[in-house]
C-alpha cells in the first residue's frame, strides 16, 4: 500500500509540472540533456526557446511522443506547426500528459498546453543577429476523482478542472554564425492554477546558454538551468555532430543530478524526418522519444 502511495505522489507531481517545469520535451532536448537554450532547433524552439523560429525558413509539422521513467501510465504527446505569416512565422503547439490508473482505464490527471508562438528579428546584418520570441500558453489541468474510503468512487473527492494562462520569452544572439547565446524564462508571469487556498504558482524557469560551431557538422552547447526561487543550480552540456547527411548524431550529459542522453535526427527527404532521443536517470529507467517531422 506504501508503494502505491508513493507512486501516486510521484505521477501527479510529474504530470503537475512536466509540461510548466520541464526541459525534456522534444528528442533534440532529450537527447542533448537539456542543453538547448542556444541551439534549440527549427521547430522544436518552441519547446526551449521561441527566439528561434525567426529562423524558420519553411513552413512544418512536428508530432511526437514520449515515455518518462518507461511508465506505461504516463502518456506525453504533442504536437505542432508552423506557417508564414507576412515576414515571419506563426507556431501552434498542443502537448498533452496523462496519468492513467495502473488496472483499470481511467485517467487519473492529465494537463494540456495550448500555445501560440513567434519569433522576431531585432537586428540581422552580415556577421550577426539577435533575436527574440515568446510563447503564449493556455494551461489545463484535469484531476479525476478519488476512489473514497470505500474503493469505488462513490464518496470520493469529485473531479476537478482548472485554467491558467502562461508567457514565455526568449532570446538568441549569434555571431558570424559561429557563437550563439540564448536566454529562455518560462512563465514569467508567475501565473497561477486553483483558486483560494488550493491555488498553486506554476514553476519559473530560466534557462541561459552558449553554443560554439566550430564547423558546419559539429555543434557544441553548454547551458544552465535554475527554478526561480530555487538554490539548485543545473549545468548541461551538449554535442550535435553532422556523421552523414542522412544521419545527425546527438549526445549530452547533466549535472545535479547526473544524467545522459544519447539520440539522433535523420532527414529522410527535404520533407521528411525521424528523430529519436533518450536520456537517463541515477535512479529511475530511461526516458525516450520519438518525433516525425513534415517540412514544406
Amino acid at each position: 500500500m506504501i508503494r502505491i502511495i508513493i507512486f501516486l505522489i510521484f505521477t501527479y507531481t510529474l504530470n503537475a509540472q512536466v509540461i510548466t517545469n520541464n526541459s525534456f520535451n522534444s528528442s533534440n532536448s532529450i537527447a542533448m540533456a537539456g542543453a538547448t537554450v542556444s541551439n534549440p532547433g527549427k521547430l522544436e524552439s518552441i519547446f526551449s526557446n521561441p527566439a528561434n523560429l525567426a529562423n524558420l525558413s519553411n513552413a512544418s509539422f512536428l508530432m511526437g511522443s514520449s515515455q518518462y521513467y518507461e511508465l506505461n501510465s504516463l502518456s506525453y504527446n504533442f504536437i505542432a506547426a508552423s506557417f508564414k505569416t507576412g515576414k515571419n512565422y506563426l507556431a501552434l503547439s498542443i502537448q498533452k500528459l496523462g496519468t492513467d490508473a495502473i488496472e483499470s482505464s481511467n485517467q487519473l490527471s492529465s494537463e494540456i498546453s495550448l500555445s501560440v508562438s513567434q519569433g522576431f528579428h531585432l537586428r540581422k546584418d552580415r556577421n550577426s543577429t539577435l533575436s527574440f520570441g515568446y510563447n503564449l500558453n493556455f494551461y489545463t489541468l484535469d484531476q479525476g476523482s478519488s476512489a473514497g474510503s470505500l474503493g469505488d468512487g462513490s464518496n470520493g473527492i469529485p473531479g476537478k478542472k482548472m485554467n491558467s494562462f502562461g508567457l514565455d520569452l526568449g532570446f538568441i544572439a549569434s555571431l558570424r554564425s559561429k557563437v550563439t547565446l540564448g536566454v529562455f524564462v518560462k512563465n514569467i508571469n508567475s501565473p497561477r492554477i486553483g483558486q483560494g487556498s488550493n491555488a498553486q504558482f506554476l514553476p519559473r524557469r530560466l534557462n541561459i546558454g552558449c553554443s560554439y560551431h566550430p564547423s558546419k557538422i559539429l555543434k557544441t552547447s553548454f547551458a544552465f538551468e535554475r527554478l526561480i526561487y530555487n538554490s539548485t543550480n543545473q549545468f548541461r552540456f551538449g554535442i550535435e555532430y553532422e556523421f552523414h547527411k542522412f544521419l545527425v548524431l546527438r549526445t549530452g550529459v547533466q549535472m545535479k543530478p547526473n544524467r545522459f542522453g544519447f539520440g539522433f535526427l535523420s532527414p529522410i527527404n527535404d520533407n521528411l524526418s525521424f528523430s529519436y532521443g533518450l536520456i537517463t536517470h541515477p535512479i529511475l529507467p530511461l526516458s525516450h522519444n520519438m518525433e516525425v517531422g513534415f517540412h514544406f
